[in-house]
């Protein structure tokens, strides 16, 4: 027995990934035992990811910009499975190679209390996606061609609202781009649309995932590169580079501890009357601290209406003016926009604009 033949399902599988597809089912005719390991149904539906893309990383990396697709894609009877739990459906679990069939083949090297299963679902599967990626006929290849092409402009519309879109237009749009990617796994328009979605909805640590799939694939592709130089000039920005303290919370949609720290700091000394609510005359004052000079009443009215409203103070008067959650709102806007100027006008309140700590 060869030592390839000796190898566990575990360790074999590991390996077998590196392989053309062609190579292991030439393999599996040298013997029983390589024709064994090489048909167990965990590796081929890992090697649909490794292959063509791996379709669970890309809704985890969505999920975390907020943008939920997992229902709609698992439901779907029209993409190829690929995780684990669609092979339930015909499981004939081998007990002599492992147990405990609750995991997927998700892992790099699972271990011995796992459970793979050989009923051939998972060659199958592969085969039908290798089919959609690489058709038979001429006129397949057309007709997906042309089916890619409508889908990827029919997102492109659906986008074109920007961050005014709401959740649901975003979560179809996401979704669409999988059918897209079902048969076009190295389209990296698809990967900057997903990077385009995130941006959107200010999540740039996804967004900057999905940009690097897609210059991975396509390093020439000027949208990604676009989106990509933004992108990384916000986060270099807005989390900091060196000694600098991040601005943002993780998922990019709030302040970071330091930067709320200093804003509570602020909104108390803004707050000269100690009623809770920073009115047209302390906001003035705030603005010509940061500004060098005092705005019109028009632009006050402006910036109160755009950020805050008319808000009870602490002795329940109606106030118009901001809160300190409008303040906080007004500088995580900002520092989306320009992750510099938070910095100096917080330098200008008497922080350091590194650390964010009084100076």
């Amino acid at each position: 027995m060869s030592l390839l033949e000796q190898l566990p399902q575990a360790i074999f599988n590991v390996i077998a990934l590196d392989l053309e597809a062609e190579d292991l089912a030439t393999l599996m005719l040298t013997s029983h035992r390589l024709n064994r390991l090489a048909s167990c149904d965990e590796l081929w539906i890992e090697k649909i990811s490794a292959d063509f893309g791996d379709r669970e990383h890309i809704i985890d990396v969505l999920a975390d910009a907020g943008v939920d697709i997992a229902e709609l894609v698992y439901q779907s009877t029209d993409l190829v499975p690929w995780r684990r739990q669609q092979l339930d459906i015909e499981t004939d679990t081998d007990d002599d190679d492992c147990n405990d069939d609750s995991s997927d083949c998700s892992s790099a090297i699972p271990t011995t209390s796992h459970r793979y299963s050989f009923t051939g679902v998972g060659m199958r599967c592969y085969r039908d996606r290798f089919i959609r990626v690489f058709p038979r006929s001429g006129d397949d290849t057309v007709n997906n061609i042309k089916r890619s092409e409508e889908t990827l402009e029919a997102v492109k519309h659906m986008l074109r609202d920007g961050p005014r879109a709401s959740s649901d237009v975003f979560a179809e749009a996401a979704y669409r781009l999988v059918f897209v990617q079902e048969y076009y796994p190295n389209s990296a328009e698809c990967y900057y649309l997903w990077a385009l979605i995130c941006f959107m909805l200010n999540a740039f640590k996804p967004s900057l995932s999905f940009l690097n799939i897609g210059q991975s694939i396509n390093d020439g592709h000027a949208p990604l590169k676009e989106l990509a130089k933004e992108v990384q000039s916000i986060v270099a920005g807005a989390y900091g580079t060196g000694n600098q303290v991040p601005l943002l919370d993780g998922a990019g949609s709030g302040p970071s501890v330091h930067l709320a720290k200093a804003l509570a700091i602020i909104f108390q000394r803004l707050d000269s009357d100690r009623d809770g609510v920073l009115n047209a005359a302390e906001l003035s004052h705030m603005v010509r601290q940061t500004n060098g000079q005092a705005p019109p009443p028009a632009v006050i009215a402006q910036i109160i209406g755009s950020f805050g409203g008319q808000l009870q103070s602490k002795s329940g008067r109606m106030v118009q003016g901001w809160n300190l959650a409008s303040l906080t709102e007004f500088y995580i806007a900002q520092t989306l926009d320009d992750p510099s100027e938070t910095r100096k006008d917080l330098a200008k309140f008497g922080f350091d604009p590194a650390t964010l700590k009084q100076a």
